[in-house]
């Protein structure tokens, strides 16, 4: 994998591989690995979508010739409007909160065959997120409907299924305003279908931990259910395999047992072996359990479990420990959405997320506000990524007219379930978080649903702590936190030494906090061992929340940015993936030595790079999200002789800054200093220097450049391979450069790029990182910002050469291929 993250040359450098995931598969969704007897299919391609309303569309024999073919993860919030104009509308009923995107009614078909034998096997349908409110029929019957937009949920549809044609309809209502970002709308995630022997194992009865984890000595806790759903008794042996990444048993166990028809067993089994290799965030080393179900010595039924070896300790006088060894939580919090193919949960799109985020030096996600994709996790899992899954935002008072807490008093408890179940074997989830910033945290009423909540998790999965970001004042925060394990603080760090000196074996975080605030709230991580970690809001940018990291929440906090703000603009990561600033500050400041000199202009005083940025006057205490106005740039026409602010982090002791080979003095950078040294520098095109010192030597120098027009686009593409299953997506970045590869900048120069893909696969989605450009996301046409736009491919289900030709608009015409094998 690789994506255009810079480095101090302004090169790309390629993000960490995720070595075991194989990109664009859809698992099923409780990591089943089914052999010949026992197959899962993906019904990722072959749907047909109608938006709106439409009646009678729930019957089998419905005419849906006119309705438009998708490929499913879906979101039809982002697609064209009918008369091919972009979704963005100013009078959208969510308005900022969905960035000006529409919610609404849609529609589903797809058909299956089944030949007679898979017919009367047992055949289970499994949805991973439907974007709200769905109905679900098969072949005209109504078989449920599941309200939250982002749990999992599976159907047993055996005896429903009949040899031959059969047709599965979904109807999502996405009722708006439901959400305090973008929500998207529809098959927002993987369906797949599963069809078994009638003995098997039940996909939500296996739980693998690791109750030993030493670098001597490991043990697995294996627990399977399998059930007899034949007509006779039947003799089973389970068997149970734990196999390295060398593809090696290491392990065995067998245990038999008789089950009568209709009947189901709880099995655990305790298997043993030396020397494990551990899984950490620095050495993410993965296992598969592989658990067999055997009828008369023959193999029915067989599923494979990814986990790792680790334990997890907590206590406030040593902190967080992972396999006895400290580690600080360098987190950042995500929202789902994947920008320009809007939330649709494609594996390889949510993968590259977490990539990013290992890639900027996080090793910790908060997921916000509600459970992880299964892609999310496995990748986390690959690359060492530790996750807080959150179960929800709201509980029994509503934050938006629409939202989840309609449904909680009926469906917590289900949905507490889907997200427990579908992510406990995975390593990299450290946490489980009941919610947050409830509106009812730390009253009684608060207090009781977050005990309940807590137990049912605890039931559910007694290995992990609970959690939950509050934001609320003590002694109501003090309340709340009374029913969980670990204590999240959203923006109250001011409030750590009063909560410890109260409640000293009290273990705090920051759940969220502010770009801003990065330094001071990482001190309290350093200095005290009862607070674990600092989660950003935010990591990478999202769709929603219109502009709060620029003009941010009016002083009554009612309004954001008006149209045709439609990103936050609060990511440190930008919505394309390129790193920002902030991105570069936070990685020193954690002294990873990714980038450990980078160096940023501050806007010249009098212009603006965006519009808008003081549009609400507002008055202290009121939280501000936005990023410093700074810019990896050497180009300002215009403040010739004028006195720039230049900005450089380091993590070396001492830097020295040159213009044109002229030395403009030197600084120590410490602690004192917040690891940064400024310069006020006269404006002279040229470049500009930074060369960073550690006993007296230079251990590193960051470069800008005074940048011409742009003569070339740099093109690049994350792969030069993809699998021809429809679902497999490539990501190609175009840069603006000039004649000596300097990358252009300044978004005067910015050029308009049209993105046309032939052969065997299709445009998925484009954009440019601009949190005020409306234009399609769907056409292939987009502006670059600041000198980027990045596309994203999808491969089709029929192998060939993919071509991509890009036009910029006065630059040399460019084309890229890649190969999409069978």
């Amino acid at each position: 994998m690789a994506t255009a993250l810079r480095d101090n040359t302004g090169r790309e450098r390629a993000l960490p591989t995720i070595k075991g995931f194989k990109r664009g598969l859809i698992l099923a969704l409780f990591l089943a690995v089914a052999p010949a007897w026992a197959e899962t299919r993906s019904l990722s391609q072959d749907w047909l979508f109608h938006a709106g309303e439409v009646a009678g569309a729930e019957k089998p024999n419905f005419d849906d010739r006119g309705w438009r073919q998708v490929v499913v993860p879906h979101d039809w919030s982002i697609m064209d409007k009918a008369d091919g104009s972009p979704p963005f509308d100013p009078n959208m009923p969510a308005g900022q909160d969905s960035g000006y995107l529409p919610g609404g009614v849609g529609w589903y078909r797809r058909h299956l065959t089944f030949s007679p034998a898979e017919a009367a096997r047992i055949v289970r349908l499994n949805f991973e997120a439907v974007y709200m409110d769905a109905d679900i029929w098969l072949n005209g019957e109504h078989l449920t409907r599941h309200h939250y937009g982002y749990t999992a949920f599976s159907l047993d549809v055996t005896g429903k299924v009949r040899a031959g044609d059969n047709v599965i309809v979904v109807r999502a209502h996405h009722a708006d305003p439901s959400s305090r970002w973008y929500a998207g709308s529809g098959l927002i995630r993987p369906v797949s279908l599963e069809i078994l022997d009638r003995v098997h194992l039940d996909p939500d009865g296996i739980f693998v931990t690791t109750p030993v984890a030493t670098e001597e000595r490991g043990v697995v806790s294996a627990q399977a259910t399998v059930a007899n759903r034949s007509g006779a008794v039947r003799e089973i042996e389970l068997v149970t395999r734990v196999v390295s990444a060398r593809d090696e048993t290491v392990a065995e166990g067998r245990r038999t047992q008789t089950l009568a028809p209709g009947a189901r067993a709880e099995a655990v089994q305790r298997l043993e072996l030396a020397r494990p290799a551990l899984w950490s965030p620095d050495s993410p080393n993965l296992y598969t359990l592989v658990q067999e179900v055997r009828v008369g010595g023959a193999v029915v039924d067989e599923r494979s479990t990814r986990f790792g070896f680790r334990t997890v300790a907590l206590d406030a006088r040593n902190g967080l420990r992972i396999n006895g060894r400290p580690v600080k939580l360098r987190g950042g919090n995500i929202h789902h959405d994947n920008y320009m193919i809007g939330a649709a949960g494609a594996p390889d799109a949510d993968a590259r997320k977490v990539a990013l985020m290992k890639a900027a030096g996080y090793n910790a996600i908060r997921n916000a506000h509600n459970p992880a994709s299964q892609a999310t996790l496995d990748a986390a899992d690959e690359l060492g990524m530790l996750v807080i899954d959150e179960a929800f935002d709201s509980w029994n008072k509503s934050k938006r007219a629409q939202d989840y807490a309609r449904f909680f008093a009926e469906n917590w408890a289900q949905d507490i379930d889907r997200m427990v179940i579908s992510g406990r074997n995975h390593p990299s989830v450290l946490f489980w978080s009941i919610g947050n910033e409830i509106p009812e945290d730390g009253t009684p009423e608060g207090v009781e649903t977050g005990r309940k909540l807590a137990a049912r998790v605890r039931r559910l999965d007694p290995t992990r702590p609970v959690t939950q970001g509050v934001n609320t004042d003590p002694p109501k925060s003090s309340n709340q936190f009374d029913v969980l394990d670990v204590a999240g603080f959203n923006y109250h760090a001011h409030d750590f030494d009063a909560e410890h000196g109260k409640f000293p074996e009290r273990i705090l975080y920051t759940s969220e906090s502010l770009p801003k605030d990065a330094f001071s709230y990482w001190q309290y991580v350093e200095k005290h061992p009862w607070v674990i970690g600092d989660f950003v809001w935010t990591t990478v940018d999202y769709i929603g929340e219109s502009g709060i990291g620029w003009m941010g929440y009016s002083q009554d906090w009612q309004k954001l940015g008006p149209y045709p703000w439609n990103l936050a603009y609060s990511g440190e990561i930008d919505a394309t993936g390129r790193k920002r600033p902030a991105a570069y500050y936070r990685q020193i400041l954690w002294k990873t030595g990714i980038d450990p000199i980078a160096v940023f202009v501050r806007q010249p005083p009098g212009t603006e790079d965006l519009p808008d940025r003081h549009l609400f006057p507002t008055t202290q205490p009121h939280l501000d999200w936005s990023l410093d106005d700074v810019h990896p740039s050497w180009t300002w026409p215009g403040q010739e002789n004028k006195p720039l602010e230049v900005d450089v982090y380091s993590e070396f002791p001492e830097v020295e800054l040159f213009l044109n080979t002229k030395s403009l003095g030197r600084k120590t950078v410490d602690t004192e200093s917040e690891h940064k040294a400024i310069f006020k520098v006269p404006y002279a095109p040229g470049e500009l220097v930074a060369i960073g010192y550690r006993d007296g030597r230079e251990a590193g120098r960051w470069t800008l450049r005074t940048a011409g027009p742009p003569v070339r686009a740099q093109v690049t593409m994350d792969r030069s391979r993809m699998r021809a299953n429809g679902e497999d997506l490539a990501y190609l970045t175009v840069e603006l450069e000039d004649a000596d590869g300097t990358p252009v900048y300044d978004r005067d120069k910015d050029r308009q790029v049209r993105v046309h893909v032939r052969g065997a696969g299709t445009l998925a989605g484009m954009g440019n990182g601009s949190p005020m450009d409306v234009s399609s996301f769907q056409s292939g046409a987009r502006k670059t910002f600041h000198g980027r736009a990045v596309a994203v491919m999808r491969a089709g289900t029929t192998a060939g050469p993919l071509i991509v030709d890009v036009a910029v608009d006065g630059l040399p015409a460019r084309e890229v291929r890649l190969d999409v094998t069978s």
